[in-house]
This record gives C-alpha cells, structure tokens and sequence, in this order.
C-alpha cells in the first residue's frame, strides 16, 4: 500500500466528517468546497489505486479498491449536501417556533431550539407580542407566552445575524439590535413600567425577573409578512390601576390619582398624558408605535395646528354654527401635543380658546353648546367637556374649576338608567322652551354616550372632586356591554341588533370604553374576550380604509384608532400600516384635509364640516403620544 492510498483514504475519512458537521452547520459555501475536495480526493485515490495495479498485475487488492469507493460515496455526498442547500438553505437552520418555557436543545416540532450568539436569547423572547407576560428565559431576557403560546417575539433564536440582530446594531431585515439590556436606553415610565415598583405610575404587573427589555427601544414594527421577522408590541406592559386610587380628591387637598409627569406649566400631569409632554422622546415614541415616518407625522400635525391656528375666530372659538363642539375638538388637537398657554407657537390659540368655553359655560349655567338643536347640543356638550376637562387637568387654572364641575355635573345627572345617553329635550324654562337637558326615555345612544364617557374619565383624571363620577363611568361601562354583539364582536347604535347595519360603525366607541375604566365588567375573562373580537370586527370593517372611498368613515375611525393602539401588537400593526400613509397622503398642503369619499363629514359637520374632519385626522395622528386613559 503506497504514500498515495494512504493519504487519499485520510482525506476522505476526513471529508465525510466535515460532509456530514456541515449538514447542522449550513454553510453553503463550505458545502462548494467540501465538492470541490472531493474532486480532489477522487484523482488522488484514482491515481493511488493504478499505480498500486500497475504494482501487481494480478490484482490491485481490496485496500485500493475500498479507498476508491471511499472516495466517490464521499463526492456524492458532499455534492448531494452542496444540491441540498442550494434549493433549501435554511432547512439545516429552520428558524422554529419555540413553545413557551423551552430553552435551546429542547425540540419544537421535531426541530431543535438553537440559541443565537448575537442576542443571546434563549426560547420565550424579549417580549410578549400579543399576550401579556409570561414564560420562557434567555441569559439577558425573561420573556413570555402570548395569549396563543406561541413564543413571545415569533423567535430571535437563530444564527443569522440579520434575522437575530447584529452586533452593529440594528439588523436589515428585522429592525431589531442585538445590545445588551445594560446598552439600551431606558424608555418612558408610562411604556415601561417597573415590577414592584412602590409608586403605581411606574409599576406593571410581574416580578423583576419576568420580563425585561433586550434590543433597541427604537426599533420599527417590522411588519412583512415573514415567519423569520420579530415584531415589537409598544403596549405591552401597563400599569394595572390600583382599586385604592379610585377615591379623587379636590386639587387643594390630597390628591390620590395617578401622576407621572410635570408639563412645562409645572403641573403634574396624569401617566396618560405624559407621553404627549415628552417633546424631546416624541419621534422615539412615534417610532416605537410602529410609524414608518415619525418625522413626516410630526410635521403633519404642525401644519394642522399651524392651520387651527389661521382659522380660529376672533372670540377664541372655531366653527361657524356648531361653536361648543368645533372649540373642543381644537383644544384636544393642541392639548394632545403638550401645547399649553406657554406655547411659544399656540399659547394664544389655546387660551383664547379655553376662555372661550369657559364664558360659554358659565353664561349657560355649565351647558357647552351653543345652537339649541337636541342631536347637536348632546354631542357639542360632551365633546367640549372633554376638552376643558383635559385643559384643566394639564394647565390648573383655577377659574376653569367651577364651570367644569357644572359641565361634569350635567352629564352625571343627565345618565340614563341603562347607564348611556340619548339627545337633549326640550324642558319649560323661564322664557320660551329651550333644549336643557339629556333625555331619559328609550335606550341610550352609543354615539352619543361615548362623548360624554370621554368627558367624565378626563374630569376624572385632573384629581378634583367630582361627586358621583365614579359610579357614572361604571354603569356607562355596563351600558357598553349592553350593546355588544358576540356574534360579531360589534358594539351597536342603541341595541346589540343594530351591529348588523352597515351605517353604525360604533365598535371603537364601546371598546374604547371598556379599556378606559376597569369596573363595570362581567369578568376579566369576559373583558379580555370581548376586546378581541372588537378588534377583528374593527379590522374586517376596514379592509379598504380608503380616504377616496365612498364608506370613508373618519368619525369612526377616530374611535378605531384608540381602540386598537390600546390594544396593541398585531392588531395595531395591521391597522396603522394602512392609517398612517391614508392620512398622510390626503392632508392638503395648507394643513387641513379635503373632503373625502362619500361626504360623511360634511353631512355630519355642516358649514364646520372642514374644521371637524381636520381635527379628527389631527387627533388620530396624535394617538401614538396622546395615550388614551
């Protein structure tokens, strides 16, 4: 036996090894090499195996013989490795989906959990991207089973660095950084909040070593389609309310409601409005609500303050007929920027705006609409509520107290005792018949209620004494329910029946309700099942979602928008993929927005129709900051 045969039957013994590393490895271009040596191979065991016959005329021998057939099963081999992943790349490295509490090794449909060295995170994720906290570990993370017990982040575990993250940063295809938790940037209180945290305004659910952070907190919803790409739920943590809390007090004396925040006025601002005060994290914010153009939105909903601005009237107030309803709508707009009475750009809107409702009010003994008209008057009340309350609950100023208390007041009294609202009645006044009070007869209206629920939790909110507000926004929540269909998962007009009309698109209202206030539910179970075919009832309504179209619908749009950002995960995905460029794209150059498909807004708005469908598009533009209570 020769120099030759015995180095040709070394190298293939060789060769099969690093053939068969190479299949659980799945490096194609080591499998192009591996063929290529197995070429080689194959001319040196031809070569050994005629020098050994030309040796011996009778007979090669066996060795020569078993090293030539070495040689060619270790070529097939290697070719059929080198074939295998051409086609199918990734099969030797299927990045599987790990079922909740496993750790690398453990099999997942017959694949086993491999563990990434960019992120070092084992099965279970960074963070639940549907559900709540749960299951599963990684060396820098605790993650967790969603409500379906599929892994928490759709699986960062595998070994390409641009699905898993790079150590750079950010990778390519997933937008998701592969630093380490001490590296990152600690987000905002009200996004993330801290496991047994004393003060309730920082805290969550959960111990310290459940859930944590790993990755960029920046990062972009990262939304194809792909079973290889990780998602970020921006609303996955929240603070639970604490029962003890819900006993208000008036702003002089102790105030037990939740703070998280002091704007630029000084005032401590409730955990909800702290984000849209957080000027300098706006964009992170923005970015981490999955918008793909922070900057662009940013710059949309100026030129709309810009125009506000322009159109406000000299009283203070905006809207030719419906003054109440069109002034509150304005005032959220720029309350939900953190634009106050100091607003270098929109301190002279706001106040002038404030005092403007505040005079209503007080001149109509804490009514604030301003045409006696019973469907109008019911809206504007509560609409222009809603703003003075969250005025007062973001500036403090003391004179705006009194008249919201009047306002608050009305709508308590005016509940009716399925716990909604309906129109404004005519009573006998001291003159002539006049529109003064909600009715009480029939059931309530959801459209109608979902205003004046607004109202009573931004009151609610400022810490100031309010009687009976509490038992109001329970028996509201109650009423909500009453309306619910769970054959479809709508909320209806006035009965559960009237989910099957095409015109009534109320299930954001009803939903947005049932997130805002935690009494009044059947059970939590029952809350959690009612929310989520809310939000597939919202999402099947709105396959098109066309500005242009004939069912535009932007008033029920603006409710769709705060349900599902509150909801969160793949249901805001889906939904601000098509919102967020709509409203982009149809905002005119001036700031405002044009009529759209089908009139709603302008059959719903009248002479105002202009300033009614811009503030809606500015609000629904807001929602990533502007955290809805």
């Amino acid at each position: 036996m020769n120099v030759k045969t015995i180095l040709s039957i070394v190298l293939s013994l060789t060769l099969g090894l690093a053939v068969i590393a190479n299949l659980f490895i799945g490096n194609l271009l080591v499998a192009a090499i591996l063929v290529f040596w197995g070429l080689g191979v194959g001319v040196l065991s031809h070569i050994a195996f005629f020098e050994e016959k030309k040796k011996k005329p009778l007979g090669a021998g066996l060795v020569p013989w078993i090293n030539l057939a070495m040689s060619y099963c270790c070529l097939i081999l290697g070719l059929g490795s080198f074939l295998l992943l051409l086609i199918n790349p990734t099969a030797p490295l299927k990045a599987t989906i790990a079922k909740a509490g496993q750790s690398p090794g453990d099999e997942t449909d017959g694949e086993k959990v491999p563990l990434s060295d960019q992120t070092n995170v084992a099965s279970g994720g960074e963070r639940a991207r549907l559900g709540n906290s749960g299951r599963g570990e990684g060396l820098d993370a605790i993650g967790g089973a969603n409500e379906d017990n599929q892994n928490a982040m759709r699986e960062a575990q595998v070994f390409n660095p641009s699905i898993a993250g790079s150590k750079a940063g950010i990778a390519d295809k997933t937008k998701v950084s592969s630093q380490n938790i001490n590296e990152v940037t600690e987000p905002a209180d009200f996004d993330q909040g801290i496991a047994g945290a004393q003060e309730m305004v920082i805290s969550r659910v959960g111990d310290d070593n459940e859930n944590k952070d790993v990755g960029d907190p920046n990062a972009l919803v990262f939304d194809e389609n792909d079973e290889n790409t990780l998602a970020f739920d921006p609303t996955v943590f929240r603070g639970m309310e604490d029962p003890a809390d819900i006993l208000s007090k008036a702003k002089g004396e102790k105030i037990t409601n939740l703070k998280a925040a002091v704007n630029s006025l000084g005032v401590s601002v409730p955990k909800s409005m702290s984000g849209r005060c957080d000027k300098v994290g706006r964009i992170a914010r923005l970015a981490r609500g999955g918008v793909r153009n922070p900057e662009q939105v940013e710059n949309s909903v100026i030129k709309a303050l810009n125009w506000l601005t322009k159109d406000q009237n000299a009283d203070g107030s905006w809207g030719k007929n419906s003054k109440g309803a069109m002034t509150g709508f304005a005032l959220l707009c720029y309350l939900g920027h953190c634009e106050l009475t100091d607003s270098l750009e929109y301190g002279e809107a706001v106040a002038k705006g404030i005092k403007y409702l505040v005079e209503l009010g007080d001149e109509k003994d804490g009514w604030l609409y301003v045409t006696n008209h019973k469907h109008g008057s019911a809206y504007a009340h509560g609409i222009a509520c809603y703003a003075l309350a969250e005025a007062y609950g973001m500036t403090e100023k003391p004179f705006i107290l009194p008249v919201l208390q009047k306002a608050i007041r009305r709508i308590i009294v005016g509940q009716q005792g399925d716990g909604g609202w309906v129109y404004m009645v005519e009573r006998p006044g001291a003159d002539n018949l006049r529109l003064v009070d909600f009715g009480n007869k029939g059931a309530s209206d959801t459209s109608v209620s979902g205003w004046q629920f607004q109202a009573l939790k931004a009151a609610y909110n400022t810490g100031a004494n309010f009687p009976g507000i509490e038992p109001a926004l329970e028996l509201a929540v109650k009423n909500f329910y009453r309306v619910y269909s769970s054959e479809n998962g709508g909320f209806g007009y006035r009965n559960k029946s009237d989910t099957k009309k095409a015109n009534h698109k109320l299930t954001g209202v009803g939903s947005l309700g049932l997130q805002s206030w935690k009494f009044g539910h059947p059970s939590v179970e029952e809350k959690k099942e009612t929310l989520k075919k809310a939000m597939q009832h919202i999402l099947k309504n709105n396959l098109s979602m066309d500005y242009n179209s004939a069912d535009a619908n932007l008033y029920s749009w603006y409710y769709d928008a705060q349900a599902l950002f509150n909801y969160g995960g793949a249901f805001w995905a889906a939904w601000n993929r098509k919102m967020e460029p709509m409203l982009l794209n149809s905002q005119l150059a001036d700031g405002s927005w044009p009529k759209e498909g089908g009139g709603k807004t302008s059959s719903q708005g009248g002479q105002d129709a202009e300033v009614y469908r811009t503030t809606l598009c500015t609000l629904m533009l807001e929602v990533y900051y502007r955290y809805v209570y």
